[in-house]
């Protein structure tokens, strides 16, 4: 088929990506938290009976990922993120009209099943197969999107709560991500270029085409058997550890004597800074390689914490620190795909990234608990950002060492 004069299909799947990527988690996943206090008010609940779903739908998702892996590879591209889609939104949508936990739990699990798909396997598997070149930049946009649809949804979602209800807020907010990202995944995404008879973006002649599984690279099997997975799921931890700080952050400004709208305009902040170090760090990994970008995040982690700690009380420290915050914070969904990607390869990559995206998902449902059993004992925050320092430096020692192991892997 002749390519040269017409856009590039690659870039109608990466619009659509990011599209879904937006809606499912910008829009909804990014805005649970704004519904918390009103429905808690509402039922009569405490705030703990509220969040519990998010803690369901966290575990659901977690121990989906490695079946989800499975079915990206085996299920029609259409079927498999129109379904993951409507699980979300309908699911979401649903628990509008709830009125007891039971139910709203259980709305929890097919949240989870859904954005088993979405969250962090389809757009760095998909959209790895579509594009040979600036896949690492792409991938940090399409992601960032994510934060964009945050930053753009919370306002509005609570907006809505002020004037219609979180019912209604709830409701609306559901059906509009499904009509954003529908129509994108119905007719523009397709798993690879050969099942339109194309080629990738960025192919050479006389370069094999990413057409088909299996890829070169390390099989799942031999990952498992290999240090090199275990200190790269170890990073995750450390990573996403370091991540779940967010929801401390506006707790911690004001035990520190700052105001309660500093601590609210640091989220504002903290979301740029993670939105640009996405694209970011996406686009250093296609300059420098994977190695070097994630160092820089981690790195980053630590500068930001040690400035945040110095800083005490002052604001524009304390700004400043959440910016090199935010950068190691993109590597959570930027960083840990392209370093699996860069270690164990292309063949069975979703497979082996299952592996870590579980053990994110794990952590982030009860790293928020263990912030606050910290603060309980400690009465203050510090001991938690020294830990993260710890843990930040352990994540250096691990990528370094989890690099040198996969070289002696066997590549098929």
């Amino acid at each position: 088929m002749e390519q040269s004069k017409k856009i590039h299909h690659a870039w109608w799947v990466f619009i659509s990506l990011s599209l879904m990527f937006f809606a499912a988690v910008g829009m909804l996943g990014n805005t649970n938290g704004l519904y918390l206090t009103p429905v808690a008010k509402e039922m009569g609940w405490t705030r703990t009976d509220a969040s519990w779903y998010l803690t369901i739908y966290m575990l659901v998702m977690a121990f989906a990922q490695p079946f989800a892996s499975q079915l990206i590879y085996k299920v029609n591209s259409k079927l498999l993120l129109g379904v993951a889609m409507t699980f979300v939104c309908a699911a979401t949508g649903a628990a509008s009209q709830f009125h007891t936990i039971m139910a709203w739990n259980i709305s929890a699990i097919f949240i989870g099943l859904g954005q088993a798909v979405i969250m962090y396997l389809a757009v760095p598997i998909i959209l790895g197969n579509w594009f040979n070149k600036k896949y690492a930049t792409l991938l940090g946009i399409a992601l960032a999107l994510g934060t964009v649809g945050s930053a753009i949804a919370n306002p509005i979602a609570g907006q809505l709560i002020t004037q219609y209800g979180w019912r209604s807020a709830r409701l609306m907010m559901s059906v509009a991500a499904w009509v954003i990202s529908m129509p994108g995944i119905l007719f523009a995404i397709r798993f690879k270029p050969s099942d339109m008879g194309l080629k990738p973006y960025g192919h050479e002649e006389g370069q094999t085409a990413k057409t088909a599984a299996p890829l070169k690279g390390v099989s799942a099997v031999n990952a498992l058997k290999s240090p090199a997975l275990y200190m790269v799921v170890l990073l995750a931890g450390v990573v996403v550890l370091y991540a779940s700080m967010n929801t401390q952050i506006p707790g911690y400004a004001t035990s520190v004597g700052l105001a309660t709208t500093v601590g609210a305009f640091a989220m504002t902040i903290l979301n740029f800074a993670n939105m640009g170090g996405k694209v970011f760090l996406g686009w250093l990994t296609d300059k420098v390689g994977f190695l070097g970008a994630m160092l820089t995040s981690l790195i980053s982690g630590i500068v930001g914490t040690v400035i945040i700690l110095m800083g005490s009380g002052n604001v524009t420290i304390f700004y400043t620190g959440l910016i090199f915050f935010g950068i190691c914070f993109a590597s959570l969904t930027v960083m840990l795909p392209l370093v699996i990607k860069g270690i164990f390869g292309q063949r069975e990559f979703g497979k082996i990234y299952s592996y870590v995206t579980m053990v994110q998902s794990i952590i982030s449902a009860f790293a928020a608990i263990i912030y606050a059993r910290i603060f309980d004992l400690t009465k203050s925050f510090v001991f938690a950002w020294q830990l993260n320092i710890v843990t930040l430096v352990v994540g250096i020692v691990l990528v370094i060492g989890a690099v040198k192991i996969g070289k002696k892997l066997v590549q098929e």
